[in-house]
């Protein structure tokens, strides 16, 4: 009898370390969840799907300084907007995955990565697109192809989608834009991620996770003046408002759906009257162009046409628009507790 207890107890042992390591290697918790993760968006959470061309504004993330910072990927250029890691490289650490899932211009013929897929292309729109940026109702489509050929999975039980824009693309011409111009166009650009939000979950998608417009006019984009200046008032119209104002009325009070406010938490770690200490330089970018109108790894005849910051992690800023590792860092630290409980991991 004292051998069949002593096996018994040998065997509870081996099977609950069993249980430990598979939960070690697929999962970030005690909930035993693994989710697939969907990324659609611009280059906020881009990892790679621009096409790689010659060096142009689009074109950017592929050459110096970007990914100069980025030592999981041989501090080199990966095709994210940033001198390191992007949005949804965080996001899905959140989830327990390493990074954002591969990009859908990487794919394999005949299959998917089984963490999941990132169709969010820098440069695109929610209502603007191009061929090389397609906006996000052609990334849905994309998604939705691949799911109707049984490419990826029919079942998205334990599936979370991230949408993410800058804004940049839409509301390119938000500061000669009259105020009725800017409500009418958040009102065509939130009808469209509503939408999107919308056919996700009808194709399955059991958790949708939109981002909220950064105060766009306190980008160094929009907030740096003729002379260099970067006024701390900014956002004069208040786009953002405008926009996340229609969101929360059209996506947030959906079930299943989580707000990533980045308006709140660009404002707490760089707006005008920052709460965060964390930056010491909160306008103004790491990487700026020399002109208003250039880009941050802009070459001319063999000359630089931008400065570099010696301490990235000491700017929110890396561009004109997009963050820093850093700044995406603090970022989504803001939100890791509440997405945790939002998708029950």
């Amino acid at each position: 009898m004292k051998l069949f207890f002593a096996a018994l107890c040998a065997l509870l042992l081996l099977l609950n370390a069993g249980h430990v390591e598979s939960r070690r290697h697929g999962d970030s918790s005690d909930s035993g969840r693994q989710y697939k993760l969907f990324v659609f968006g611009d280059e906020f959470v881009d990892t790679g799907n621009y096409p790689v061309a010659d060096l142009a504004k689009n074109t950017r993330a592929w050459y110096y300084p970007y990914g100069s910072n980025d030592k999981d990927h041989g501090a080199s250029p990966s095709g994210r907007f940033s001198n390191g890691l992007v949005l949804s490289d965080f996001f899905a650490r959140i989830l327990g995955q390493k990074e954002s899932p591969p990009a859908e211009r990487k794919r394999e013929q005949d299959g998917v990565d089984p963490l999941g897929m990132n169709f969010a292309v820098g440069g695109a729109g929610v209502v603007e697109g191009t061929r090389e940026a397609p906006k996000l109702g052609r990334q849905v489509d994309k998604f939705r192809r691949l799911v109707r050929h049984g490419i990826i999975d029919k079942d998205l039980t334990d599936s979370v989608a991230l949408i993410a824009f800058s804004g940049r693309r839409d509301y390119e011409r938000f500061d000669d834009m009259s105020s009725t111009e800017v409500k009418a166009m958040a009102q065509q650009v939130t009808d469209t991620i509503a939408d999107a939000v919308e056919q996700l979950m009808d194709l399955g998608v059991e958790k949708v996770v939109v981002t909220t417009l950064p105060p766009i006019g306190c980008t160094p984009w929009l907030s740096r003046s003729d002379d260099g200046v970067y006024d701390a008032k900014c956002d004069s119209q208040k786009v953002a408002t405008i926009h996340n104002s229609y969101l929360e009325e059209k996506v947030f009070q959906e079930k299943g759906v989580f707000n990533l406010d980045l308006e709140a938490a660009f404002n707490h770690n760089a707006g005008p009257s920052p709460r965060s200490k964390h930056f010491k330089y909160r306008l103004e970018p790491c990487c700026e162009s020399s002109e208003k109108s250039g880009y941050c790894g802009q070459v001319e005849d063999g000359e630089e046409q931008y400065t570099l910051g010696s301490k990235p992690y000491k700017f929110f800023y890396w561009d004109d628009i997009n963050p820093t590792h850093a700044g995406w860092k603090a970022v989504v630290k803001e939100f890791e507790e509440s997405i945790k409980n939002f998708l029950d991991i």
